[in-house]
């Protein structure tokens, strides 16, 4: 195990730099080919240490593991080892399988179907930043056309897309021409005395606002996107998309609002 880690991290501050989820990643591919795996028995200072001073030292002659830095080393990959149990990439084995031919009270894990699926470094990365995306919390259409490009790594355009759908609700909600976009849509839509999606029941300052929440969502997260490329990152695509899921929601009790007068 320690030699494929070391291979991956080389230097004891590195790993230490990492958080648990982040130390997850290495830690599994170290892992993957185990059927079956006792934590405390592989993450162990002797192994570490012998891999240290007799094994990887030899290959990788950049190896820099301090004796200062073992018992730390071995605590974060204990925290990493807890990551992927929790997130169901290592599981406990069943006991008294038919093929087994020693029974221990030892408890023993292997790599899930899940696990299985992480061969590289990318892919764990690549499940994280896809975690980041709640999918019970999106909004139907959000959930249909905005997440296979943020699945693809495509920041930038799915959160473009995720507000055009806003401005599309916004305009067939409101019964708007096609001419009515962006910034000014939003403003004419949610008008405090005009607007077709005002809802008549709230108070003049929380209409001005959803006006301004809109406007300023469009105006903010959608036209910058139309005119040049953004730089965005997973976690603030992701943090963007379940906001926009939102907005979505409002308009959707707007429309139910004009549909049903009388509720």
């Amino acid at each position: 195990m320690f030699s494929k880690l070391f291979e991956i991290l080389p230097d004891a501050e590195d790993l230490l730099n990492l958080e648990p989820e982040e130390l997850a990643g290495p830690l599994l591919v170290s892992l993957a080919d185990r059927e079956r795996i006792v934590p405390e028995s592989i993450i162990t200072y002797n192994d570490m240490s012998w891999e240290i001073e007799e094994g990887s030292s030899r290959r990788n002659t950049n190896l820099n593991y301090p004796h200062g830095t073992r018992e730390d080393v071995l605590f974060a990959l204990m925290e990493a080892w807890q990551c992927l149990v929790c997130e169901g990439f290592v599981a406990s084995r069943p006991t008294h399988l038919a093929r087994s031919t020693n029974i221990s009270s030892t408890t023993t894990y292997f790599v899930t179907r899940r696990g299985q699926k992480i061969e590289e470094l990318e892919d764990y990365e690549a499940y994280r930043k896809a975690n980041l995306l709640p999918k019970h919390q999106l909004h139907l259409v959000i959930a249909q056309k905005v997440s296979p490009k943020f699945l693809q790594g495509d920041y930038d355009t799915s959160v473009f897309q995720a507000f055009k759908e806003i401005e599309i609700a916004v305009r067939n909600a409101g019964n708007y021409e096609e001419t009515d976009i962006g910034v000014p849509l939003m403003r004419k839509a949610f008008h405090a005395d005009t607007g077709n999606l005002t809802n008549p029941n709230q108070q003049p300052a929380e209409k001005e606002a959803v006006a301004h929440l809109f406007a300023g969502a469009i105006g903010y997260c959608k036209n910058p996107s139309s005119h040049r490329d953004v730089d965005i990152t997973a976690e603030e695509a992701a943090e963007l998309i379940v906001f926009a899921s939102h907005l979505l929601r409002i308009v959707d009790s707007c429309e139910e609002r004009i549909s049903n007068p009388s509720t």
